[in-house]
């Protein structure tokens, strides 16, 4: 994976906001990664339902982006694994409250 250290979403951002900024799409990409790997077809073809229970931010960006439904389960899996990740690493575990039970347990499942 490449990072264009002078991306415009990089510039003016100080040494700690951008190495999260980092850690956040290396997170998402290794979910990505681990999508790939372990969703079935049914998975990706379930994507449409499994989109409608994420959070409502989740779910925005995944159509705002412009990705077809054949690319939904896999987005969704890349995104809440970031999400996941930057909570353990603040030290919470578990299924945060705005996350639907079926979503987390799809992720978490996939990645465990």
């Amino acid at each position: 994976m490449f990072i264009n250290a002078s991306h415009p979403d990089l510039m003016g951002l100080s040494d700690i906001a951008a190495e999260r900024f980092i850690a956040r799409v290396a997170w998402h990409e290794w979910g990505h990664a681990l999508s790939i790997t372990r969703c079935s077809p049914e998975d990706v073809f379930d994507g449409r339902k499994l989109l409608e229970k994420c959070p409502e931010g989740v779910r925005e960006g995944i159509r705002a982006a412009g990705y077809g439904p054949q690319s939904y389960t896999h987005e969704i899996v890349a995104e809440i694994y970031a999400l996941l990740v930057e909570r353990r690493i603040r030290g919470e575990v578990g299924r945060p409250e705005w996350l639907d039970g079926d979503v987390y347990n799809f992720v978490v499942g996939k990645v465990e």
